[in-house]
């Protein structure tokens, strides 16, 4: 069997066209975004009907999984399920872009954490229940996320110069990275008309890079974040009914790190001695199709 995987978050879409066999038939980059509160169900429509198209020239396929961020309640997937008949596409299967990209990096058990901008912790059992911890957006705290790190970092600065907080090698290269004059200019990238939460959260390689220099603030903001990741794991272990013995791994942006990588695994392993800690095994577009071959086998 055959099938189309997309991979569609808030800045580009990956297609892929993957064989059960486990070979990877073609693939597909497109710039374009594919979450429809962003950009409108027209556009999506309009991504997803040329990434199908070329990614399968030449080719036959028999289902098509998504993985689309932004998919998160039942409302959300009635939205692409239309696309999808309007595009007269039959046999497909949609979930959130997080579900395919545990099917990706497992193989469609266990649980994963995803660090980028923001942070979700995710989980399937062998009985396809899925839970999540996290997630819910940039302005809750979403631990280990970039946008989390810079501003736990910004917020400590601003109390140390209040003379609540310890110093820290942090203000001098935070500064330096968003290019302000002093801390408190550090504000205005919440709170003007340029405000990006990308930008902020492209200054995590400062905190982390600050972090592995065994600054004492950066270290303090790291160890927050990865225990209360590790307390979302356990929370998942127990609804998922692993026992403390399941398959873990991870995907985003924040793993560029190899610091962070490492401190995680570091951790991870003595929280969960039992668990098995592993590289992704494939991206997102392929976990999609995956997952769409696995449903289609269940339909029979």
């Amino acid at each position: 069997m055959k099938a189309i995987g997309i991979d569609g978050g808030g800045s580009k879409t990956e297609f892929c066209l993957y064989d059960e066999s486990g070979k990877i038939l073609n693939r597909l980059l497109l710039d374009e975004p594919s979450n429809y509160h962003l950009v409108g169900i027209e556009k999506v429509k309009s991504v997803i009907s040329e990434g199908i198209e070329k990614v399968s020239k030449g080719f036959t396929f028999d289902v098509v999984g998504a993985g689309l961020s932004g998919v998160d309640r039942e409302a959300d997937r009635q939205k692409i399920i239309s696309v999808f008949k309007e595009l007269g596409i039959k046999r497909f299967f949609i979930q959130n872009d997080g579900v395919a990209a545990l099917w990706g990096a497992t193989g469609g058990v266990g649980i994963l954490v995803i660090s980028g901008t923001g942070s979700i912790v995710i989980a399937r059992n062998e009985d396809g229940e899925i839970n999540r911890a996290g997630g819910w957006g940039y302005a809750f705290e979403e631990y280990c996320g970039g946008y989390w790190f810079v501003t736990r970092a910004i917020k400590a600065l601003l109390d140390h110069k209040d003379g609540l907080e310890i110093g820290s090698i942090l203000e001098k290269k935070l500064i330096e990275f968003f290019e302000v004059e002093k801390v408190e200019d550090l504000i205005y990238l919440y709170y003007s008309g340029n405000f990006d939460k990308a930008k902020i959260s492209s200054g995590s390689k400062i905190v982390l890079e600050a972090a592995r220099e065994e600054d004492e603030l950066a270290m303090n903001i790291l160890k927050v974040g990865l225990e209360n990741v590790m307390r979302m794991v356990g929370v998942l272990d127990k609804r998922s009914k692993f026992s403390g013995k399941f398959v873990f791994s991870y995907t985003g942006g924040i793993f560029k790190s190899e610091y962070f990588l490492k401190r995680l695994k570091r951790v991870f392993e003595i929280y969960f001695p039992r668990s098995t800690f592993t590289d992704p095994k494939f991206d997102p577009s392929v976990g999609a199709a995956m997952m769409a071959i696995h449903e289609e086998r269940l339909k029979g």
